[in-house]
């Protein structure tokens, strides 16, 4: 199996995602990268998972951030930390207009399998 990324304990494989993993090139290069400070917790969602219908239960994974209209993406973290250093019209202001993007990764408690949802 091919390991994408790990989250503390968590191991995400490639062949345990549950679209089209093409589709998600830039947003996994993005979890790759931050994944060393990321953390997870365990939720209760509404309906039985989709992937095996026998839990409610995922971890889930959430990056905070902001995609410019050059399609960068900027954590909530950078964002605050620009804001403070210096003049904040000068650094801020030189990302240009920010989306919000926000990357939740869930994963299924009894058969592993993840998905990536994204809010913006």
């Amino acid at each position: 199996m091919k390991k994408l990324f790990q989250v503390q304990n968590l191991v995400f494989y490639k062949e345990d995602f549950l679209d089209n993993i093409d589709q998600y090139e830039d947003v996994i290069s993005i979890i790759q990268e931050l994944s060393p400070k990321l953390k997870y917790e365990e939720i209760e969602v509404v309906e039985a998972n989709d992937c095996c219908e026998a839990t409610k239960r995922n971890y889930i994974i959430e990056i905070q951030g902001f995609l410019n209209e050059n399609d960068d993406f900027f954590t909530r973290e950078e964002v605050e930390l620009l804001s403070k250093v210096g003049s904040p019209s000068s650094k801020l202001g030189s990302l240009g207009m920010l989306d919000l993007f926000v990357i939740r990764v869930y994963k299924c408690l009894n058969c592993n399998k993840w998905i990536i949802d994204i809010l913006e």
